[in-house]
């Protein structure tokens, strides 16, 4: 008798299912009201919804969401709407005929096209609805659209989290040397470049910061599996991966330098007229002097003692390096190096750090 073991899902891929059937949901529901308003039979209607939906789903995640689709990502917003439009029509005929093909209706054919002057500019108008809710969808992130929904966060909530702290070495000096135009696409590939490890090993990315981010894990997810390690093993492995595409476009490739701290936070709404989820606390200050640490140590990545000792087993590669004194905190942080699992990939240089501002 052969078992099959069940193979958990990724995180990552988890996180695209939910994006695939947020799609079906948002496309299918406009499809059907399509169909409706032109009297086509609630069973072509069904089938043509669910392969919309099902289309605009893996277009989006694996197309537009990937390095392939940031020529569309990149466009002005109206020109990117129109163009996203476009090809959710031509996914809407393909699936006009596919749903007749499958029900051996394809003598009903030439009704439809004779309807399609009013069904195509009324599908079109819905589309572009479809289109802008999936675009501020993927700017506020589902799960805080999620949260921001249903109010999870609309009294202040105690949690345990994680924060992963990160910016370029040397960004001042590298916006004199390259401009503003060039600094700003080479900081947009670098950012796209590291967001999928943090995501892969169940980070979120909480705030972009200029040349770098600040990441949240949940405790428990952070240090389990020790993934907020994995996570900086992934995005130095995924910059080294680039390297020679940076110096193709750019002449050069960034080094960075992460620092990682965690604890007892509060999390709620904030703002009014803008909301955003908030994180608030002391981990927030001594992650970002973690960073600062790792600057002044010259090092890739610093972590502190506390995060340090939670990891399931302790990694060999987790070196300590003293006391660090945090502005507003009485008692000194205990920090440590996490040596990179590959050498190959780049590290902090002592002059390119003196240069950071």
């Amino acid at each position: 008798m052969i078992v099959l073991e069940r193979v958990p899902l990724s995180i990552s891929i988890r996180r695209k299912l939910v994006s695939i059937l947020l799609a079906i949901a948002i496309f299918a529901f406009l499809v059907v009201l399509t169909l409706l308003a032109v009297g086509r039979p609630i069973v072509f209607g069904s089938i043509d919804a669910i392969l919309v939906g099902l289309g605009v789903g893996l277009f989006e995640e694996f197309y537009v969401q990937t390095l392939r689709g940031r020529w569309l990502r990149r466009m002005h917003p109206l020109a990117s709407i129109g163009t996203y439009t476009l090809v959710v029509v031509v996914m809407f005929l393909v699936a006009i005929h596919l749903s007749h093909l499958m029900l051996g209706r394809l003598a009903d054919l030439p009704l439809v096209y004779n309807r399609l002057p009013f069904t195509i500019p009324l599908f079109v108008a819905f589309s572009v609805i479809g289109v802008i809710v999936m675009r501020v969808v993927h700017f506020t992130g589902v799960e805080t659209m999620f949260h921001l929904t249903l109010g999870t966060y609309h009294r202040p909530v105690p949690e345990a989290k994680v924060l992963l702290f990160l910016d370029i070495n040397g960004s001042t000096a590298l916006a004199t040397r390259l401009g503003a135009y060039r600094i700003t696409a080479l900081v947009g590939k670098f950012l796209f470049d590291i967001s999928k490890p943090i995501t892969d090993f169940g980070g979120e990315i909480y705030l972009y910061k200029g040349d770098g981010l600040i990441a949240l894990w949940d405790w428990d997810t952070a240090v389990r599996g020790n993934k907020i390690l994995r996570a900086v093993d992934g995005i130095f492995a995924a910059v080294s991966r680039e390297h020679g595409e940076y110096h193709r476009q750019f002449g050069v490739a960034p080094t960075f330098r992460i620092g990682i701290h965690g604890g007892d936070v509060v999390v709620s709404e904030q703002g009014d007229t803008k909301r955003s989820i908030g994180v608030y606390g002391d981990p927030i200050n001594i992650a970002a002097r973690m960073e600062g640490a790792a600057r002044t140590h010259n090092v890739a990545c610093v972590i502190s003692g506390y995060v340090a000792e939670a990891l399931d087993d302790r990694e060999t590669r987790i070196l300590p390096i003293g006391n660090e004194t945090v502005k507003g905190i009485s008692a000194p942080i205990s920090i440590c190096e996490y040596r990179l699992k590959d050498e190959r990939v780049l590290r902090p240089h002592p002059a390119t750090m003196q240069a950071d501002v």
